[in-house]
C-alpha cells in the first residue's frame, strides 16, 4: 500500500508542477457520505485535509471546491441521481487540474461517468474494491489490516476467548469478513471467531447483550440489516454499545465513539492528510494511515491492560500531573526553598493571605453568575428567533426565514456569478380536502408535503412552508433545468403520499410547482413573483405539473 501512496503523490506532484506554471492549480473533491453534521468518517476527513493544509507556509495552496453526495442521509443510489448534469453545469467553465473521489459512493459515480471532465486527472481514493484499479485515472485503497485489528483483542482483554464478528450483506462488508476468516487461523489458540451478517438491527442488540464476560464484539463498518432497513454507521455502533455487556471493538476511527473500545483503525483524519499533501504535490509516505485508537472510559469501564503505549486515547480526562509533571515538581522544590527563607514571615502574611483567599473565591463567585446569566440570555434569544422562524405545524422554516434567505442567496449570487433557482409548490385540490375530511386531515398533508420536501432536497437547499398549502424551496448553485429536473422528480414522489381520514380513506395527493431562475436585477419579491407566475400556469393547465417561468 506504501508504494501506491508514494506512486499517486508523484503521479499528482508532476501535475502540480504543470498547473503551477500557467496560474492556480484547481481541484475538485468528490465527498461519499454527506456533510460533516451527518457524518462522522467526513467529518474526521475533513479536518485532517484542513488541518495539514493548514500548516503548510510553502507553495500555492490549490483552489478546492468541494461537493457532497449525502450518502448517509438518501441513500446511496438517491445521492447518484442528477448529480452528473449538475456537476456538468456547475464546472462546465471550470478548468480543473484534478479530480480526487473519497470513499466507494463518490469512486463509484466517477467511474460511471467517464464522460465527465476528459482529460482531467483522477485520483480514486478508498474506494472500497479489493484489488481494483481504474482505467482512466489512479486508484488507492485503503485496507483494513485485521491481523492487528484481531490481534489485539487477547493482548488488551485476555480473559475474552469469544469474538463475535458483526457486518452485513453488502459486497464491502462481505469483503472485509472473508479477509477476516483468511487469518482466523492464526488466532484460533486464543480467539473463537463467529460471524453475524444476517440479522436485524434488534436481534444484533439483543445477541449482544446476552454475551457472557469471556466474549467481546468486533463491529465492521455496518448499514444495512436483514430485513434491508439502513443505519448510519456510528448511530448502529451506539446502539451496540448501550447494548452490550462486553467491550466493543473496531476498523475504522469514526466508530470509535463514547463506549466503543476502539482497536487498530483506519484513521480518517490521516487520509484527510494524505489528500492534502496529494493536492500539494507532497510526498505522502510519511503518514501511516493506520493506528491504535481507543476510547479511554471504555478502557477503564472494561480494565483493558497492555494497551500499546502508541495509541491515542480519545474522551480521556485531563490529568494534571501528566500534563505538568515537570512545571509541577519545579514549583513544588521552589515553594520548599523559598518557605525555608521566609519561614519567620509565614505569621504576618496569614492573615493577609486569607484575606486574599476570601476576595479571590468572591471574584470567581461573581465572573460564575456573570457567565450563567449571559449564558441563559443567549439561549433565551437563540428559542426566540428559532420560534420566529420556524413554522409551528412543520418544523421547517417559515415565510420570514425563507425571505430572509432569498436574500441573502441573491446577495451571494450577484457577487459570485453562481447561479440559483426557486420552486413554488402548492398541494393540488387543498381546499377541497379540507371540506370534505376536515382540517385535521389538511394538517395531515401539509405535514407529509414538508416530509417529503425536506428529505428529497439537497443538503445546501432550504425548504420553507410560505402560507397555507404553499411551500418554496430554494437551491442555490441550481441552474433552472436542473431544478426543472428535481422539481419533476418531487411532483412524482408526491403522487405516492397519502393521508388517512377519520373513516380510513385514503386521501391521495398531488403537488403542482412553478420554477424560475434568478437574473439580473432580481430582488426577493420579483424572483417569487415570477415563480408564482409559474405556478399559476401550472395549477391552470390542470394541476399536477411542472411549468418553468
Amino acid at each position: 500500500m506504501a508504494g501506491c501512496w508514494l506512486a499517486f503523490a508523484l503521479a499528482c506532484h508532476g501535475g502540480a508542477h504543470a498547473a503551477n506554471a500557467a496560474g492556480e492549480r484547481q481541484v475538485l473533491v468528490l465527498y461519499s457520505l454527506g456533510s460533516e453534521s451527518t457524518s462522522v468518517w467526513q467529518r474526521l476527513v475533513h479536518k485532517g485535509l484542513y488541518d495539514e493544509l493548514g500548516k503548510r507556509s510553502w507553495g500555492a495552496t490549490p483552489a478546492i471546491y468541494e461537493e457532497r453526495f449525502d450518502a448517509n442521509r438518501v441513500g446511496e443510489e438517491q445521492a447518484r441521481e442528477s448529480m452528473a448534469p449538475y456537476l456538468r453545469s456547475k464546472y462546465a467553465k471550470v478548468p480543473l487540474d484534478a479530480i480526487v473521489a473519497e470513499n466507494h459512493v463518490a469512486s463509484e459515480f466517477l467511474g460511471e461517468h467517464p464522460e465527465l471532465f476528459p482529460g482531467v486527472p483522477r485520483f480514486y481514493v478508498n474506494h472500497g474494491r479489493l484489488g481494483w484499479q481504474p482505467a482512466d485515472g489512479t486508484g488507492i485503497e485503503v485496507t483494513s489490516d485485521f491481523d492487528r485489528a484481531i490481534g489485539i483483542v487477547p493482548r488488551v482483554a485476555p480473559q475474552v476467548r469469544r469474538l463475535v464478528v458483526i457486518g452485513d450483506r453488502t459486497p464491502r462488508a462481505q469483503a472485509w469478513i472473508a479477509a477476516i476468516r483468511a487469518i482466523a487461523a492464526r488466532h484460533a489458540p486464543k480467539l473463537t471467531i463467529e460471524y453475524c451478517d444476517d440479522r436485524s438491527f434488534e436481534q444484533m442488540e439483543r445477541m449482544v447483550a446476552a454475551l457472557d464476560r469471556q466474549s467481546a464484539v468486533f463491529l465492521l463498518s455496518t448499514i444495512t440489516d436483514s430485513n434491508g432497513d439502513r443505519i448510519s454507521p456510528p448511530v448502529l455502533a451506539r446502539r451496540i454499545a448501550a447494548a452490550s455487556a462486553v467491550p466493543v471493538f473496531t476498523h475504522m476511527e469514526s466508530l470509535v465513539l463514547p463506549g466503543v473500545a476502539g482497536g487498530y483503525v483506519i484513521s480518517a483524519e490521516s487520509i484527510g492528510r494524505v489528500i492534502a499533501r496529494i493536492l500539494l504535490g507532497q510526498r505522502t509516505d510519511g503518514i501511516d494511515v493506520q493506528g491504535y485508537f481507543f476510547d479511554d472510559p471504555t478502557v477503564r469501564r472494561f480494565n483493558l491492560r497492555d494497551v500499546p503505549p502508541s495509541a491515542v486515547l480519545l474522551n480521556r480526562p485531563d490529568n494534571v500531573w501528566e500534563l505538568y509533571r515537570w512545571q509541577i515538581i519545579a514549583g513544588v522544590t521552589l515553594i520548599v526553598l523559598e518557605g525555608v527563607l521566609i519561614s519567620a514571615l509565614v505569621a504576618a502574611l496569614r492573615d493577609r493571605r486569607r484575606m486574599l483567599a476570601d476576595l479571590n473565591a468572591e471574584r470567581n463567585n461573581l465572573e460564575d453568575r456573570v457567565l450563567q446569566r449571559t449564558l441563559e440570555l443567549l439561549m433565551a434569544n437563540t428559542k426566540l428567533e428559532q420560534l420566529a422562524t420556524t413554522d409551528p405545524l412543520t418544523g421547517i422554516a417559515n415565510r420570514r426565514k425563507m425571505t430572509e434567505q432569498i436574500g441573502a442567496e441573491l446577495e451571494r449570487a450577484r457577487r459570485f456569478g453562481h447561479p440559483l433557482s426557486l420552486l413554488m409548490v402548492d398541494i393540488d385540490h387543498f381546499k377541497r380536502i379540507n371540506d370534505t375530511y376536515g382540517h385535521e386531515v389538511g394538517d395531515q398533508a401539509i405535514v407529509a408535503t414538508s416530509k417529503l420536501l425536506t428529505e428529497s432536497l439537497r443538503s445546501i437547499d432550504m425548504a420553507a412552508r410560505f402560507g397555507g398549502e404553499e411551500f418554496v424551496v430554494l437551491m442555490p448553485e441550481t441552474e433552472e433545468f436542473v431544478a426543472a429536473v428535481a422539481a419533476e422528480r418531487l411532483r412524482d414522489a408526491a403522487c405516492a403520499l397519502r393521508v388517512q381520514a377519520e373513516d380510513g380513506t385514503d386521501v391521495a395527493l398531488t403537488i403542482s410547482i412553478g420554477v424560475t431562475s434568478v437574473l439580473a436585477g432580481d430582488t426577493p419579491s420579483t424572483l417569487l413573483m415570477r415563480a408564482d407566475k409559474a405556478l399559476y400556469r401550472a395549477k391552470r393547465e390542470g394541476r399536477n405539473r411542472v411549468v418553468r417561468f
